[in-house]
């Protein structure tokens, strides 16, 4: 940033600017906090539209993070957030602002918390509830070498949703320097549901307990001069009370001493249970309630449409879109289809059938594992689970899709959704390994489908499936040289292999093989080596397992001697591209073939760069290699 725009963000955000280190911070006098909290929110307001972000959870935790780093010595003591896209607050208090504008951008800041970009991430977090498992981690660590740090995890209410929360406090012991922030803001992305976020609720609107708090916070802080003191002196009194009235909770039925609910947006409040939860040393649940959303009318009403806003998305209708329309036409047929998702129902296109058809939409919170053994009790009853989850998510679940659907042989349909490089979300939320995973598992068959007619024929023609099945695709509307290349009759029905040249003798010098998105690197580089006088051709790959089939349709279509190279965004190692090659040159094709994929790395660079390019599986790749024909008479 030039020193014209430097001057013009330290004019808009004044005291925002003075802070580059917690220290600075803690330095701050306490009557510039509601200030400074005006500034953070502003900033993120200015900030997160242009590049793209997690806006209304973000906005709910400013006066809990500004508390957290003024009562914690951190990096000493560590804040750990569930999950990491809460943290924009703690990146801007901890050397960091200066750097925002690179938020989401391959080689920038990143969206979540990454313990190679600061010493004040001690623990990266992309996918939910992993947060307090982290931290007994460090807790017990630090109870093993004396030290007298404390450990903090920042939890949002939606992760107690999945499992390993509770797994991880089944095994919390009390004398540990251990501190659980509940935040409750009723949201994750989709609404909070099930059996513990009803508890919380209840919790939080006990008759007893908003008449405790009534008596002891709302009538005290009105009474001149003597007010506040005596409000501080009665908040142990208030707890008391609340216990006596209301009994224990779940928490503390676990031995942990239990703070809250309290107002998580009042600096005052959060400040004041922090520092007590701290003098307890011991293991500390301290509920608060945030609004998600909080100084921004938009946000505050619909959290759920703010809670990350999208930048660069073109026009139209997406795959997503396309597969929950197609569920809704189908569930409208059959009264046995059904869908499931893990508190994904926005995201997956779902919204539309789980108004329509609340019987048979089930969402089961962030619980991926949970809900594809529940999907494997659907089938096993006869019904017809589709079950729709992000790539990246459905890592979670792998053991349930081995022992539990693969293993029986059971009809579960799995959507796996944003597959392939996730831009802006990084290497958390990639989706490159689930061709690899999935393909290895026998009597799974995977489909790719390259449109989103041929994803509407996929989902119809799976509708009675007898075996597990998995369809991948991305975020994205149609590609029209797709449409027009491989598709010109419009027929969609028979998905599979199909080449954009005429038969196998026809002279090649190279054919690309591919599937997904990025069919459209591929199609660039075979325009550039045309206009340089090879003729390329490009076969696209819409059904991948079993690659035995794969290869036994691949290979009549193949020209005779031409240099193949096949093209993934996704891992080389088990992926499809070297399963495929496997099997072709079980069935005598030569060796004349080359994969271009993602090869011992996340794609995660360090420096801003076309995630494509870092990989090594963009145009300018595919190219390189037909230039060179030595690159093109080697092996795999």
């Amino acid at each position: 940033m030039n020193n014209a725009g430097s001057l013009r963000e330290e004019e808009k955000y004044p005291l925002l600017c003075r802070i580059d280190t917690p220290e600075d911070l803690r330095a701050l006098p306490e009557t510039e906090l509601p200030a400074l909290a005006r500034e953070i929110r502003a900033f993120l307001l200015e900030k997160i539209p242009v590049s793209g972000g997690h806006l209304a959870s973000n906005l709910g935790v400013v006066e809990l993070t500004l508390a957290l780093h003024r009562i914690f010595d951190t990096p000493n003591d560590r804040i750990i957030f569930d999950v990491g896209h809460q943290s924009y607050v703690h990146k801007l208090l901890t050397g960091r602002r200066r750097e925002f504008d690179t938020l989401r951008t391959p080689g920038g800041l990143s969206g979540f918390t990454r313990r190679a970009e600061s010493e004040y991430d001690p623990f990266g977090a992309g996918h939910s509830s992993t947060s307090l498992s982290a931290a007994l981690g460090f807790a017990y660590a630090d109870r093993m070498e004396g030290k007298d740090n404390f450990t903090v995890a920042v939890v949002g209410d939606g992760a107690y949703t999945g499992g390993m929360i509770h797994e991880a406090l089944n095994n919390v012991e009390r004398d540990m320097r251990l501190i659980v922030v509940l935040n409750e803001n009723e949201m994750s992305i989709s609404r909070n549901i099930g059996g513990f976020a009803r508890y919380i609720a209840r919790i939080r609107n006990s008759r007893n307990y908003r008449r405790a708090k009534k008596l002891t916070i709302t009538a005290l802080r009105h009474l001149p001069l003597i007010g506040r003191p005596l409000f501080r002196l009665f908040r142990g009194i208030k707890q008391m009370l609340k216990n006596h009235l209301y009994s224990s909770n779940y928490f503390e039925e676990l031995g942990l001493y239990y703070f809250g609910p309290v107002d998580g947006n009042d600096y005052e409040a959060v400040s004041y249970l922090l520092q007590k939860a701290k003098e307890q040393n011991e293991s500390v649940i301290l509920h608060i309630r945030t609004q998600k959303g909080k100084g921004y009318a938009p946000a505050e009403e619909r959290p759920d449409i703010y809670h990350s806003v999208y930048t660069g998305y073109t026009a139209g209708e997406t795959f997503p879109e396309t597969a929950g329309e197609t569920l809704l036409s189908l569930a409208e047929e059959d009264p046995h289809v059904v869908a499931v998702t893990a508190a994904m129902r926005e995201g997956t296109g779902l919204s539309e059938f789980f108004r329509r058809f609340p019987g048979r939409a089930f969402d089961v919170g962030i619980a991926e594992e949970h809900a594809l053994t529940f999907a494997a009790g659907l089938a096993a009853a006869g019904e017809k689970p589709y079950v729709a989850v992000y790539s990246t998510f459905l890592q979670r679940a792998y053991d349930s899709l081995i022992h539990d659907i693969a293993l029986q042989g059971l009809p579960v349909r799995i959507l796996v959704d944003r597959a392939g490089l996730a831009g802006a979300d990084g290497p958390t939320h990639h989706g490159i390994f689930d061709v690899s995973f999935l393909s290895v598992i026998p009597g799974m068959t995977l489909y790719a489908p390259a449109t989103r007619a041929g994803l509407r024929a996929v989902l119809r023609d799976t509708q009675d499936a007898a075996s597990p099945v998995a369809v991948r695709y991305e975020n994205r509307t149609d590609i029209p040289e797709v449409l027009s290349r491989f598709y010109p009759e419009g027929d969609f029905s028979a998905y599979g292999v199909r080449p954009d040249y005429r038969t196998p003798e026809e002279a090649c010098d190279g054919v690309i093989l591919t599937y997904g998105a990025i069919i459209s690197e591929a199609l660039s580089a075979a325009a550039v080596l045309r206009a340089e006088g090879k003729k390329i051709g490009v076969l696209l790959l819409e059904m991948l397992a079993p690659y035995d089939a794969l290869a036994a349709r691949v290979q009549p279509l193949l020209p005779k001697g031409a240099p193949l190279l096949f093209l993934e965004e996704g891992v080389y190692d088990g992926g499809a591209g070297m399963l495929l090659y496997d099997r072709l040159r079980e069935r005598g094709v030569d060796g004349r073939m080359r994969v271009l994929a993602i090869r011992g790395n996340f794609a995660c660079p360090d420096t801003p760069v076309p995630l494509r390019s870092y990989c090594h599986i963009a145009a300018e790749d595919v190219i390189a290699f037909f230039r060179d024909r030595e690159k093109a008479e080697s092996v795999l």
